[in-house]
């Protein structure tokens, strides 16, 4: 018996666009050629002006090299085809932002063309301009979202300046906590010092419960922020934290850390700081200070 083999067409946008879909950041011509051999030259172009047209294909330009990728996040309606990219890059950058010279790189256009198309979506509301911590240039995000606290410095930060005052207020806080909590084990256990120890000890998470409990503070914080102000009472010498995580206030009298004095370990960002970074030793004010 003969086999009759079926040869199955299939749509060119079709098999382009999932070609193209497979590339997260763009396909230039030639690969894109090499990638579908079996299309033509004119079924390729077809494809593709099908897949513009539709909306489903955007193009990018890096430098001299022209990109296709799959369209992605909010359609605007009724914005030109450069207003659409670099709402497309804001959008990707999310609460990080994106400087203007990434907007640049990543559209192809020039200063003038930029600075015109951001004018036009700040103007619509569409996005907002954020100063970051350390530097006095802008970066760009939609206008719905804050900012991280890689851009704005956190909870410890005030109008672009650390917020010494506020640290303080919460390590005497943190430490006022540990303190009663030794207080109140040497009271019930006056017999046994390993038991006055057990009883002393207290978890972070107990801290943090009782500062939003008290409500001691008129601005939220997290975790994250006490585990901070924590690590600045440990290099203080008031605090000690066990491995298992867990701490305990230190006895009066003990001599305080040397430590203390030195600007990054009363720092609640230095996680963040790193050379080259928003945050970085070498733009940190009160380390020039510190030196000075």
């Amino acid at each position: 018996m003969a086999v009759v083999k079926t040869e199955i067409n299939v749509d060119p946008s079709e098999e382009v666009f999932r070609i193209i879909e497979d590339q997260q950041d763009g396909i230039d011509n030639d690969t894109l050629n090499h990638l579908t051999p079996s299309l033509s030259i004119l079924e390729r172009q077809h494809a593709i002006n099908a897949l513009l047209a539709d909306q489903r294909l955007e193009i990018l330009k890096q430098g001299e090299q022209i990109k296709f990728r799959v369209k992605k996040g909010t359609q605007l309606a009724g914005v030109s085809q450069e207003e659409q990219l670099i709402y497309q890059l804001v959008e990707e950058s999310a609460t990080n932002g994106i400087w203007i010279r990434e907007l640049r790189e990543g559209s192809g256009l020039s200063q003038i063309q930029l600075r015109k198309v951001l004018k036009q979506l700040e103007t619509r509301k569409l996005i907002k301009t954020v100063k970051a911590v350390g530097t006095t240039r802008k970066c760009y995000m939609l206008s719905q979202l804050e900012p991280s606290t890689t851009l704005t410095g956190g909870t410890f930060y005030s109008d672009q300046q650390l917020d010494t005052e506020l640290i303080q207020t919460m390590v005497t806080l943190c430490v006022g906590f540990l303190q009663a909590r030794r207080r109140k084990a040497i009271e019930e256990a006056k017999n046994s010092i390993e038991m006055q120890k057990e009883l002393s000890l207290v978890r972070p998470s107990e801290i943090s419960a009782y500062i939003v409990e008290k409500r001691v503070l008129k601005m939220a914080v997290s975790d994250e922020d006490i585990d901070r102000v924590l690590e600045v009472a440990i290099l203080d010498g008031s605090v000690e934290r066990r491995p298992d995580g867990r701490l305990r206030a230190i006895a009066d009298g003990i001599r305080t850390s040397a430590l203390v004095t030195i600007p990054c370990a009363t720092c609640p960002v230095i996680d963040d700081c790193k050379p080259g970074h928003v945050i970085s030793p070498a733009t940190c004010q009160y380390m020039k200070d510190w030196i000075g």
